[in-house]
């Protein structure tokens, strides 16, 4: 099995950024960034929008077992 993600069909290359977004939405959402996961979702591909939601679901059901990012220093 390749390492190199850019040798993998368009297809499993689709499902991972997919992926990707739905895990950037979850984030966003944990730190109270502004963002919409319905208009990330249409971004998607038609055929791969269920399994964005699946993925931001489990993304957002991992919230809990992890924990969050210190803040940064203060300038001095």
């Amino acid at each position: 099995m390749s390492k190199n993600l850019a040798n993998l069909p368009k297809e499993e290359m689709d499902k991972i950024n997919v992926d990707k977004a739905a895990g950037a939405v979850a984030f966003k959402e944990r730190y109270n960034m502004p963002v919409v996961a319905e208009i990330s979702a249409k971004e998607q591909p038609e055929h791969l929008r269920e399994y964005f939601m699946e993925r931001l679901s489990y993304y957002r059901s991992m919230k809990d077992s992890l924990g969050k990012m210190d803040p940064p220093p203060p300038n001095p």
